[in-house]
């Protein structure tokens, strides 16, 4: 089991040299197993090992009996021993969870807590552990990531006894004369764990003794099928990403549906994944492969204020706004620059033609000043506004809708008008009931500049 172990920590390059290692440290066998061979190699491996032990608040005198001896185990070894104290009960109802999985997150809130920004994790995570864990995402219901099981690393948690059995770990602590607790919850039948450790594992050992072996075997060769789509997913990512405003992320709906069905739902996933802090549901996935069917404009709101849109060739998702983007309106003085935060922009009305550099950061029109009747003004569409042309009119709410405007953008674009008349549309349309010609006498020209906030 040395041996196994040593080869684990090396081919998952689990703890690099001088590394600070935070050991969680319930008091059972496996997790003294752990302690004892980390503090092993520590010295020639320079590490800094501190344990931490979890009190849940849950068993009384049992409890208080585990953190002592993970205490005094820690003395012997001249270990650092932090114990930490929860209501679990009392946590769990206030997050309206079960007590295994508060548990679970007040264990790994103290674990990080204790390592920092530059500490591992060790847990002691065995094999029938996880076949406990690939059994019970089964019967919830999983796909392919959730039958990988844990993996030996995930970020700052490592699992160097993930490929040990239990029983080589007990032999192990025999072996070394270390004495370990035995949890009295872990035959209580009314968590889910227990009971597939309890019931369903010595049934299915009773079909194939190497049941679990196999479980486990399973759940490796799937990551390392996992690993590979998961870079195929990150290239069609890559390939069907459009370029996009900040906090939206827009992917190409054509590229979308050429896709497998599956391949479709991991780029569904990588781009959901951007905005939520909780994995992403297979009924999420479902909710977005829907609205991938419906037309432009459908939209589809999510958990975190995430929003899904269809807008024309893209599905856009982004973080909703939390308030509907205002109307304003403001006067453009001539040979004055304003200033219009609610746009970005800056807007001039001025009789002097200024040469500027053409970019995206720039757009300038010049009209007739004499055609121009009324004040200038800079603000957002009202209901019913059009905009003239050579052959007729146009609504604005129309114009709009033919070059793709996408309608959270559609309150806040600016107009230039004259009264209430729309002059131009800047990027799209410039009415022709006040061009600039041959025969214009006194010219205007409107120039815009994108401002920084």
């Amino acid at each position: 089991m040395r041996e196994k172990v040593r080869k684990t920590i090396a081919q998952f390059h689990m703890f690099p040299r001088g590394a600070k290692l935070i050991v969680g440290l319930s008091g059972g066998a496996d997790s003294v197993a752990m302690l004892h061979l980390l503090h092993s190699w520590q010295e020639e491996e320079n590490w800094q090992i501190t344990a931490v032990h979890i009190h849940h608040g849950l068993r009384g005198r049992e409890a208080d009996e585990d953190a002592r001896f993970a205490e005094n185990l820690c003395a012997s070894l001249g270990i650092p021993c932090v114990v930490k104290e929860y209501d679990v009960a009392k946590e769990a109802k206030l997050r309206r969870l079960g007590e295994e999985e508060t548990g679970r997150i007040l264990r790994y809130a103290a674990f990080r807590e204790a390592a920092g920004r530059e500490g591992r994790i060790a847990v002691a995570h065995h094999r029938k552990d996880q076949a406990e864990t690939i059994l019970m995402r089964l019967c919830r219901g999983t796909g392919l990531t959730g039958l990988t099981g844990m993996s030996p690393v995930r970020g700052d948690i490592c699992r160097p006894l993930l490929f040990c059995d239990r029983e080589e770990i007990e032999q192990y602590c025999r072996e070394n004369h270390l004495h370990w607790r035995e949890d009295a919850t872990n035959q209580q039948e009314k968590y889910t764990r227990n009971k597939l450790r309890l019931r369903v594992l010595p049934l299915l050992e009773e079909i194939n003794p190497k049941a679990v072996t196999h479980i486990a075997e399973t759940a490796s060769l799937l990551a390392e099928e996992e690993e590979f789509l998961e870079q195929q997913a990150e290239a069609y990512f890559a390939q069907g990403k459009l370029p996009s405003a900040p906090e939206e992320v827009h992917l190409s709906r054509e590229k979308l549906h050429a896709l497998h069905p599956a391949m479709r739902r991991r780029v569904l996933r990588k781009a959901m994944g951007i905005f939520l802090q909780t994995d992403v549901s297979q009924v999420q996935i479902q909710a977005l492969e829907d609205l991938l069917q419906k037309e432009s404009g459908k939209s589809r709101d999510f958990p975190q204020g995430i929003r899904a849109e269809n807008r024309y060739e893209a599905l856009v998702l982004s973080r909703k706004r939390e308030q509907q983007a205002e109307g304003f309106c403001y006067e453009l003085p001539v040979d004055e620059e304003v200033l219009i935060p609610e746009a970005g922009i800056a807007v001039c009305a001025s009789f002097h033609e200024k040469k500027v550099e053409i970019s995206a950061e720039t757009c300038t029109n010049v009209f007739d000043y004499d055609k121009i009747k009324y004040t200038l003004f800079c603000r957002t569409r009202k209901a019913g506004d059009f905009i003239p042309l050579q052959n007729g009119r146009k609504k604005i709410k129309d114009l709009f809708i033919d070059e793709k405007i996408p309608r959270d953008r559609r309150a806040s674009y600016p107009l230039i008008t004259m009264g209430e008349e729309v002059l131009w549309v800047p990027g799209l349309r410039a009415s022709a009931a006040a061009g600039a010609d041959e025969q214009t006498v006194r010219r205007i020209w409107i120039r815009i500049r994108r401002v920084q906030e």
